[in-house]
């Protein structure tokens, strides 16, 4: 009979410790609302600012919110309420892969800009972000343009400079697995330059029927494919690349 007791007891104890974990589990990761909610010690950190939208926030005003002088524009897609993201750069295009806008570890990341880009002058802008099939971030909604109809509802896309602010129209959507030629960002000639942006053109999976010139900037968001079809392949890029109209 003592022995029962004990083993009962021993189970009771067990169940309760178990349900501890569960809690404290649940208590310091979530998601919610769309938004990645990450409690780190006692501060929860908010990947975008609930109490104000970023097209209508200054870039000072979002440094002095994250504590970051390293945010440098602000990104949106027309069309699409809650796509408005700080844009981050860093001395190399490591550290905001799995660092947050607070500057802290977070292995979802930033949106961030390639460090040898200048967001006012650079003829070429790239902007990376991280996709996942396991949580909400911001890139993962770029897959959608896949589709045709997608991409002709949100073709315009605004970058917000802290003196100027920009707008592109997507002109290329695919998937790279192997050429990696659009990372480049110095040319020898202004022809090479279009023959370069023709090549990303001609690449898209759909026509957008957009007639380019030598004369294009461009801007390319970059993330990880999620799409089964490339499942096979140990690089696969998912490219929206656009040029300014404005």
């Amino acid at each position: 009979m003592r022995k029962n007791f004990k083993v009962l007891l021993s189970l009771c104890f067990g169940l309760i410790f178990m349900l501890v974990i569960i809690n404290s589990l649940v208590t310091n990761y979530e998601v919610s609302d769309s938004k990645l909610v990450v409690s780190n010690a006692n501060k929860v950190v908010n990947i975008i600012p609930t109490e104000s939208k970023l097209s209508d926030t200054k870039i000072k005003d979002l440094q002095e919110y994250y504590n970051n002088p390293d945010i440098e524009g602000i990104i949106s897609i027309d069309g699409l309420e809650n796509f408005n993201y700080p844009v981050v750069k860093a001395n190399d295009n490591d550290y905001y892969l799995n660092h947050n806008y607070y500057r802290e570890y977070d292995k979802y990341g930033s949106i961030y800009t390639d460090y040898r880009v200048d967001l006012d002058n650079s003829k070429k802008i790239l902007i990376y972000g991280h996709s996942s099939i396991k949580r909400e971030v911001p890139f993962n909604m770029l897959e959608n343009y896949e589709k045709k109809d997608y991409y002709k509802e949100h073709k315009y896309i605004t970058l917000e400079t802290k003196t100027n602010t920009y707008k592109y129209e997507i002109f290329s959507v695919y998937v790279e697995t192997s050429d990696f030629t659009y990372m480049n960002m110095n040319f020898n000639s202004t022809n090479d330059w279009y023959l370069h942006v023709l090549g990303l053109q001609e690449k898209s999976i759909y026509n957008t029927d957009i007639e380019l010139t030598s004369n294009d900037d461009i801007l390319i968001m970059q993330t990880c494919s999620t799409n089964s079809k490339y499942k096979d392949y140990s690089k696969k890029y998912l490219l929206i690349v656009s040029r300014r109209v404005k």
